[in-house]
């Protein structure tokens, strides 16, 4: 039986530890040991990154978050996600993956969000900035990690604020 690109999506995600914030596939966070294999594996299999956003890893949940706001508990790692104020970056794809991929590890590799408490937030310098993609796919599809119990169900820590 032929997989589609949904089941392909969604097995990458549990792959690459690779978990999206909402139901969708938007900010669809991924660590920076994985972020490289994962846009290349997502690239290879067809599917678009259309954008970036930037999160913070707050590796204890009992820890303070220093530069992003509330965000969700990882699924695969022992902390939990911070989201920045910052814009998102938009990615143009030129539709040849190799040139696609150096783009998209260029945008990483280069990010700088600014100065916070005197100290510079980049990527290079900044082990807990973490980048979260947003692909091109059909609206309508619901990521397979999306759990959805009734809300007198929900973990107490589901969220952090």
């Amino acid at each position: 039986m032929k997989q589609s690109s949904k089941e392909k999506l969604d097995r990458l995600l549990e792959q690459y530890k690779a978990q999206p914030v909402g139901i969708g596939y938007i900010d669809i966070i991924v660590s920076r040991d994985n972020y490289k294999s994962f846009a290349k594996s997502l690239i290879e299999g067809g599917f678009e990154i259309d954008a970036i956003s930037w999160w913070e890893y707050i590796a204890s949940l009992d820890a303070p978050n220093t530069y992003g706001m509330g965000g969700p508990v990882s699924q695969f790692y022992p902390g939990w996600f911070a989201e920045t104020c910052t814009a998102i970056d938009n990615v143009s794809f030129s539709g040849d993956p190799a040139n696609d991929l150096n783009s998209i590890i260029g945008l990483v590799e280069n990010k700088v969000l600014g100065v916070s408490d005197g100290k510079q937030i980049s990527f290079k310098e900044t082990p807990s900035l973490t980048p979260a993609f947003w692909l091109k796919v059909d609206e309508n599809w619901t990521n397979v990690q999306t759990r959805t119990p009734p809300l007198d169900h929900l973990p107490r820590n589901k969220f952090k604020p």
